[in-house]
């Protein structure tokens, strides 16, 4: 997206819908069904060329057939391609929990120079990736609670970001873990990539935005 409209929300459209286990709150996730990342979805603007997360999103397998979120066949062709052996029930979220993630391109470099291989944004999901003239994992030493502008925006750097599994799958969907790439960052990063900010006001965030702190 070339922009995003962020709030105490988050960011507009994130985490919109969520999978869960029939009856149950219990989370179908990608760390728990890998093959699930093999699915996108886009709200219907954004297929042309809008920016906008207005309306249903449309999920797309990846095979590339489309679904709208009220296709009556769509909860069972999802269990079946992501291997949810009891099925899967879509459900509204509570958004992405009221902050956006940032990475920094410096560290993923940085990481995909120590891994000897190229260690892609993608994995760690984030809203905002920063070019910036740092020095590799520099974003780390910013003390919690420091104001960030971000273009026109004001936000607070909330605390890094905790990874779990999820980095260590490919974000295609196909279903390989590297087990080394999450050693590495518990061993090395105390297992943080990436840093949550927060804003309480409504903020328009563009790529081409400065940064500052």
């Amino acid at each position: 997206m070339t922009s995003a409209v962020v709030d105490a929300a988050g960011m507009a459209g994130d985490r919109r819908l969520g999978l869960y286990e029939p009856g149950t709150d219990k989370s179908v996730w990608g760390g728990s069904h890998p093959k699930m990342m093999g699915w996108e979805a886009a709200f219907p603007a954004q297929c042309g060329t809008a920016d906008s997360s207005a309306g249903d999103p449309v999920l797309y397998e990846s095979g590339g057939a489309a679904w709208g979120v009220d296709d009556t066949g769509l909860p069972a062709r999802l269990a079946e391609t992501i291997d949810a052996g009891k099925g899967v029930e879509i459900r509204p979220t509570k958004g992405a929990g009221d902050r956006v993630l940032v990475v920094f391109e410096a560290s993923v470099r940085a990481l995909s120079e120590r891994m000897g291989r190229e260690i892609e944004a993608a994995r760690f999901r984030p809203n905002v990736i920063v070019s910036a003239d740092l020095e590799p994992f520099a974003e780390y030493r910013v003390p919690i609670g420091t104001p960030i502008r971000l273009g026109d925006n004001e936000f607070v750097l909330h605390k890094p970001c905790e990874r779990c599994v999820l980095p260590s799958w490919t974000p295609d969907g196909s279903n390989v873990r590297d087990k080394e790439l999450h050693r590495t960052i518990i061993a090395e990063l105390d297992n943080h990539f990436g840093l949550y900010l927060k804003t309480p006001e409504r903020a328009v965030i563009r790529v081409g935005d400065k940064i500052a702190a």
